[in-house]
């Protein structure tokens, strides 16, 4: 088979969004595309999606979960070659030839067809059905969207040219309700959803008939738009904006962003002819911490209430401050829990003494531990003792944990709840006393990190090449990781979480200070 660019589900996708992505696509792309934007421009919309879904949705159980609902299961390795293509195109071809009865619980997985108008499928799985075959798409995810939609027509159409009878086609979803029961066992994991009703409204043929004369015809203008930002960004979002022409008009400043005060007054605020909040009355802001914010802005600076001193200075010591990880896996990886359960594998924990001492604790669950909750609520409550101020940031997210932990084990529940009782939102002191230009009208703990300890990162695990600490936790899990390697993982995780208490720290002493210390500060 002579090997030339068939029109693939990636191709679709692209020209689907924009047809000058496809077109670029095509022909290599331009230099632009080895220099991503910061948005994420540089990676296609299932790169983003498959690298996050990968590495923190999926779970080390991704294929055991899928073998086990086709036990009996071809798998065909994913081509990458011309060569490897031809031949997993015959392997799949020999595999539907067969004269065997395919038995209960047979597919192919990575079914791969060429068909005669030129697409290039590889479908995630293929099976027989009473009057044909079936086919899915399978997604580590509760519902499915319109590319979903689109790869199956596409499947269905080359699986159609190819004369191949298809019965039914779907996707094959995460069951939220399955409970796994250990032992790798997970059969019932996924849910059928059949596509027949919307299959007929994707005219494959046309698209691709449509595909192939954008292929050779010119390149397509520019057409700025949403498609340019939206799943992860398109990777040749600065090529099209080096050919448009220069603005006139300043950037906008997003540190005094008019949207920092509402939609709605933003909105009244540019009718009266405000471009930022740097020109706006404080008269006319009504709200207490939008009329801060503008002050900061205005001023070039933080500002600190001053009343919010006192309330820092009233907590005792020590003091605890305090962060949780938690991951949620589409695969369930521990007896007794769900798809996409929020559980603990991490705390961390900073201990200050009324002496000014600081001291860290953590614990972190291992690849060979089991189901970590107890461990985790037991070294946590004796870490935290009976007494004493415990320091979180949206501490809403830490009393759900310690709740959801209390409703598990009935014998740790009165001291789970106890803690509970301790914690002090930073969050909300925040809100109601502080603002920095830098969080340009954000309160995520990311944006206040940048506020307070501007030189503590807390964005990104860079030493391993992780986008989170899900990331770097699930990647610790997999079977058959280098010791070398877990355990580097598994310092980036600790270090990640000290980092983090950190900023708690100087959050807590910046405003325990006072408004001179904050005065003081320009980052």
């Amino acid at each position: 088979m002579a090997f030339t660019p068939l029109l693939n589900h990636d191709d679709l996708q692209r020209w689907r969004a924009c047809s000058r992505r496809f077109w670029l696509h095509r022909r290599g792309g331009p230099a632009a595309v080895s220099q991503p934007s910061a948005t994420g421009a540089g990676r296609t919309a299932r790169d983003a999606d498959e690298t996050a879904e990968a590495a923190v949705v999926h779970g080390p159980g991704l294929q055991a979960a899928l073998r086990a609902s086709f036990p009996r299961a071809d798998l065909i390795a994913a081509p990458g070659t011309p060569a490897e293509w031809a031949a997993a195109v015959q392997q799949t071809l020999d595999c539907l030839d067969s004269d065997r009865v395919a038995p209960e619980g047979w597919a192919i997985l990575g079914a791969c067809l060429t068909s005669d108008d030129r697409a290039q499928v590889r479908i995630d799985v293929l099976t027989c059905g009473e009057q044909g075959l079936r086919l899915f798409k399978v997604r580590y995810a509760t519902v499915g969207d319109e590319a979903d939609v689109d790869a199956v027509a596409l499947w269905v159409h080359a699986a159609a040219r190819c004369g191949l009878r298809v019965q039914s086609a779907g996707l094959l979803l995460v069951d939220t309700g399955f409970i796994y029961p250990g032992h790798g066992c997970y059969a019932g994991l996924f849910r059928e959803v059949d596509l027949a009703s919307v299959l007929g409204s994707r005219p494959v043929a046309a698209w691709l008939s449509a595909m192939r004369t954008c292929d050779r015809g010119p390149e397509p203008p520019a057409t700025p738009g949403a498609q340019c930002t939206q799943s992860g960004g398109c990777e040749f979002a600065s090529h099209c904006q080096a050919g448009e022409p220069a603005s006139s008009l300043p950037a906008p400043d997003p540190q005094a962003s008019l949207d920092i005060v509402g939609r709605e007054l933003a909105a009244e605020l540019r009718q009266e002819g405000h471009a930022d909040l740097r020109s706006v009355a404080l008269q006319r802001l009504g709200n207490l911490r939008h009329r801060r914010a503008a002050r900061a802005i205005q001023q070039g600076g933080p500002v600190l209430e001053p009343a919010v001193a006192a309330l820092m200075q009233a907590l005792p010591y020590p003091r605890y401050s305090l962060r949780f990880d938690t991951i949620g896996f589409a695969v369930p990886l521990w007896a007794g829990t769900r798809p996409y359960q929020v559980l603990p594998f991490q705390w961390t924990c900073g201990v200050q003494s009324a002496a000014g001492q600081w001291a860290q604790q953590g614990f972190l669950a291992d690849a060979d531990g089991g189901d970590p909750r107890r461990a985790f609520a037991l070294t946590l409550l004796q870490a935290l003792g009976s007494a004493g101020p415990v320091l979180a940031y949206n501490a809403g997210f830490e009393r759900s944990r310690l709740r959801e932990l209390a409703q598990q084990f009935d014998d740790l529940a009165p001291a789970l709840d106890a803690v509970q009782a301790r914690i002090v939102d930073l969050f909300q002191l925040a809100r109601a006393h502080y603002y920095h230009p830098v969080m340009a009208g954000s309160w995520s703990f990311k944006s206040i990190s940048r506020a307070v300890a501007p030189d503590v990162p807390v964005a990104r695990l860079e030493d391993v090449q992780a986008s989170s600490a899900q990331a770097a936790f699930a990647r610790s899990l997999q079977r058959g990781l280098e010791g070398a390697a877990r355990q580097q993982l598994r310092a980036a995780l600790q270090a990640h979480g000290q980092r983090e208490t950190e900023v708690l720290r100087r959050m807590a002493a910046l405003f325990e200070a006072g408004a001179a210390e904050a005065a003081g500060i320009r980052h």
